[in-house]
């Protein structure tokens, strides 16, 4: 009697990273592990490239965090160094004339407050006083005597700062300027306000609709305006966790302020915190450089639905590992950026056309009239330890003419725990310029690459009819398989695969 070849399939490859349990019982759509691959419209893609911006700020500073600073109609894109501050004119980095005199242990900070009706760059480390650009000439001390301070954040009319600097319980310290004047911190409505009921320091200060947060490791309070003298109020919210980096504090468009705890990634609504709805959030909690944590960072990609947060993952001593969590799907994916330190959120200056891309526009795998192509579209800003700073580009395969080196593994597919399978084809939709299939039958200690693979793939998907076809045979309980492509050309998109096989003996 013949024996009925089967199918697992089509597994499209759009559930992310789970390694909440053994491989053998993730979803079909699930990843065991993948690094530089992002989801677009349900289609797995490679993802894009950078481009550096200008010069390094200087041989021997790391970039600590950088913001985008509009003063009347002109928009800045600033970074900031240990010991530098400098803004991007055209792609030519102008020095500020200050001197910080932190170190990659003293995190940066950087508010925009009003004074006189407008917008200032305000630039706080912790360990100098903190510094004030107005958009003109170099950047000069805040007047008025302001706290020196780790955390500073403009809340309407005011200038906040956190955990300050010299005296007793000061690191537990909230403290504001005069009403509209972050220049005035003696008289008028400023004042402060000593958070000590659970002994802790304060760890991160953010926005959070018409509130202020203020993190410690195990409790947040939310500050807001009151009509007394008091100016404002903070209660304390029994959440269990708070932020350990304040860099990783950003909103959640609709609602909930993301950051990074002691045990994971986790979401504030108001009252309570609980860890973001992901099978991967076990990893970041087993793996996380506890002694690092404090430089991780988050940044908002709006046209993705997504956060990318970037934390020091085993011996990383900064956010090089940089995880993409969908806020509506639930699905997190995660990127490699080798000696990252910072991202930061701006406006791209430049329109690009299909003569940018470095491939056909039928193997560009992304949308050709989306939104990131445009002038005045996001653009993330990524700062590294060698001072460099570099853009995301959706016109580049290529980290700044280095590699992206992008892999997907599934799952271990099996017929049942009982029976062992004679594993004959895998059929595969995909396109792009190459692809490396590889499969391996001992949970991927060991990789066999398929014969005929990297496949040379069309600028098309395959009709549904006439997929990409790799043979083997083989006879296993289980097997897992590995897409990959590293090199610096290469667009890729996998749409989905089917497998055939034959059920065979059950397994003695």
């Amino acid at each position: 009697m013949a024996v009925t070849t089967k199918k697992k399939g089509s597994i499209l490859l759009i559930s992310g990273i789970d390694i909440s349990t053994p491989a053998e019982y993730i979803e079909d759509s699930a990843a065991r592990d993948s690094v530089n691959f992002e989801l677009s419209r349900n289609v797995l893609t490679k993802r894009v490239g950078t481009t550096q911006i200008g010069a390094a700020i200087s041989t021997s500073d790391d970039i600590m965090a950088g913001r985008q600073f509009k003063r009347s109609s002109t928009t800045y894109n600033v970074r900031v160094g240990q010991s530098k501050v400098e803004y991007d004119a055209s792609g030519t980095w102008t020095d500020l004339g200050t001197t910080l005199t932190g170190t990659t242990i003293d995190l940066i900070d950087t508010a925009v407050p009003l004074l006189s009706g407008k917008g200032i760059l305000c630039v706080a480390n912790g360990i100098d006083g903190i510094q004030k650009w107005t958009g003109t000439g170099n950047m000069a001390l805040l007047g008025g005597t302001p706290p020196v301070a780790k955390f500073i954040q403009e809340y309407k009319t005011y200038l906040v700062a956190a955990n300050v600097v010299g005296g007793t319980d000061v690191s537990q310290r909230v403290q504001w300027s005069d009403t509209a004047d972050p220049e005035n911190w003696s008289t008028g409505n400023s004042g402060s306000v000593d958070l000590v009921e659970d002994g802790e320091d304060i760890t991160g200060i953010g926005l959070f609709g018409n509130y202020v947060t203020i993190h410690k490791p195990t409790s947040i309070y939310l500050g807001y305006l009151v009509s007394t003298s008091a100016i404002f109020r903070f209660d304390r919210k029994d959440t269990g966790a708070g932020t350990v980096a304040n860099g990783s504090i950003v909103n959640i468009p609709g609602g909930g302020q993301l950051f990074l705890a002691q045990d994971g990634i986790r979401i504030f609504n108001g009252i309570s915190t609980q860890l973001i709805p992901s099978k991967v959030n076990d990893e970041i909690r087993d793996s996380l450089n506890q002694d690092k944590a404090f430089r991780a960072y988050s940044v908002l990609k709006k046209d993705n639905d997504e956060i990318w947060i970037g934390l020091p993952i085993g011996s990383q001593t900064t956010g090089e590992t940089v995880y993409k969590y969908n806020y509506i799907t639930g699905v997190l994916l995660k990127d490699s950026r080798a000696n990252a330190t910072t991202m930061w959120l701006g406006t791209s200056s430049d329109s690009s056309t299909w003569d940018d891309l470095p491939v056909t526009w039928d193997s560009y795998t992304k949308r050709w009239n989306e939104g990131a192509l445009i002038a005045g579209s996001d653009q993330i800003n990524i700062g590294f330890t060698d001072g460099l700073t570099v853009k995301v580009d959706p016109t580049q395969f290529d980290d700044n003419s280095s590699a992206i080196n992008a892999f997907w593994v599934t799952k271990d597919f099996q017929d049942s725990q009982e029976r062992i399978g004679r594993w004959q084809r895998l059929e595969l939709w995909a396109k792009g310029t190459s692809l490396t299939v590889e499969y391996s039958t001992d949970q991927g200690n060991n990789w066999t690459t398929f014969s005929g693979s990297p496949i040379t793939l069309s600028s098309n998907y395959p009709t549904f009819d006439s997929p990409y076809v790799l043979y083997f045979d083989i006879i296993a309980q289980q097997v897992r398989f590995r897409f990959s492509d590293n090199s610096s050309t290469n667009s890729l998109g996998i749409k989905q695969f089917t497998l055939g096989y034959h059920p065979r003996e059950l397994r003695q």
